[in-house]
């Protein structure tokens, strides 16, 4: 299969004690060794990955992980990604840390945007206040920063002024998390649970407000069928391939497509649906509580507007490009390119057509400008 991303569990404790936990039945003592993990590193580099993942329980009580992360640059990778609740990252020196040993990508886990009903789900009192310090931190170092949505009943009606708080900051990327119902999520069903057909609604509210600022493109849905998220349904994180291995310090190596495939069932309403080849149906753990219930086949994808560029929010290629002019103004296309790999924003920045799409876009958004001379496309700030 293609290889895009090794991901290595380092650890299953945690500092927090979040009512959503799906490891929560996993033993907290339970580690990869520095030796394994390195061995981890090493052999996803041999097998042709792309980008190296360092999750948990919470990586971030690994006192190795800056170790861990510049062994990741040394052997060659470009891209290397930190799943974290963000907590520890209240400490500006930590960050810091991370960004010089070659961290590019950070993804912190939230609640919605405020601390009442992050702190309450997370079991913490101040947490959210230390991981937004942690956020802000990351931004001010120009990584790419990712933020995981976890839907509960609790949170799912604000996920639109969810995405808004933290576009505000400067977060581009989101992924909106449906829970599997296994561990603490399942315990706390009455509480936290909310059906699919429900929560779909305040999804597509979240889902179009991003297609409206010009960022739809940086926001997905992660557990949801397509068939709940009608004129959004090429969103559907399960739609495509992982093409991911997940490394576990007491399981084998499994291949994360799999594991979700396996774990999904089909209905009679899918027999009907256009995606039916696509999608594998819902993850059996949900039906077992709540069934087929307000699941109807999909027609196919609803035509959706084509929406002007918004000027208020850049996507993480459109940020990388502007600091890339501020360090230099006025610079042709392979300029461009040169400084934008010294950027841990810009890890996916490959061929002069990316520049061209992306600088189209800023132009469109009446940020930078471009000018034609001896047969070389020049670009700088307006």
């Amino acid at each position: 299969m293609p290889k895009d991303c090794y991901e290595i569990i380092l650890n299953h404790n945690c500092d927090l004690a979040c009512g959503f936990c799906s490891q929560s039945d996993f033993d907290p003592a339970a580690k990869c060794s520095l030796r394994n993990a390195v061995h981890h590193i090493c052999a996803a580099k041999k097998q042709g990955y792309k980008r190296i993942g360092f999750s948990g329980g919470e990586a971030l009580l690994r006192e190795d992980l800056p170790f861990l992360t510049a062994a990741a640059r040394r052997a060659g990778f470009k891209a290397i990604r930190l799943q974290t609740n963000g907590v520890k990252l209240s400490d500006p020196a930590l960050c810091l840390r991370l960004a010089e040993a070659g961290l590019t990508v950070c993804k912190f886990t939230f609640l919605g945007n405020t601390a009442r009903v992050h702190d309450r789900l997370t079991g913490a009192h101040g947490s959210f206040r230390k991981s937004l310090l942690g956020l802000d931190h990351m931004l001010a170092l120009k990584l790419t920063v990712g933020v995981n949505l976890l839907i509960t009943k609790s949170n799912y009606r604000g996920l639109k002024q969810a995405l808004k708080f933290f576009m505000d900051r400067g977060v581009s990327e989101f992924v909106l998390i449906y829970p599997i119902y296994v561990g603490r999520m399942r315990e706390n069903l009455q509480t936290l649970g909310i059906g699919m057909p429900e929560a779909s609604a305040g999804i597509s509210k979240a889902l179009d407000f991003a297609d409206s600022v010009g960022l739809g493109d940086g926001v997905k849905a992660l557990n949801m069928p397509p068939c709940l998220l009608p004129g959004h349904e090429r969103k559907a994180v399960d739609l495509y391939k992982f093409n991911t291995v997940v490394a576990s310090p007491d399981r084998p190596v499994c291949d994360l497509d799999k594991n979700v495939s396996e774990a999904k069932e089909q209905g009679p309403v899918c027999a009907r649906c256009s995606f039916r080849r696509k999608c594998g149906g819902v993850n059996f753990n949900y039906l077992t509580l709540f069934g087929w219930r307000g699941f109807k086949p999909a027609p196919g994808p609803a035509k959706r507007k084509k929406l002007k560029p918004a000027v208020g929010y850049l996507n993480g290629m459109e940020k990388c490009f502007v600091e890339v002019l501020k360090k230099e103004d006025g610079i042709p296309t392979t300029k461009v390119l040169e400084l934008a790999r010294s950027l841990p924003l810009c890890h996916d920045c490959n061929d002069g057509a990316g520049v061209l799409v992306t600088g189209e876009a800023l132009i469109n958004k009446g940020l930078i400008r471009r000018d034609f001379k001896k047969g070389k496309y020049f670009w700088r700030l307006t």
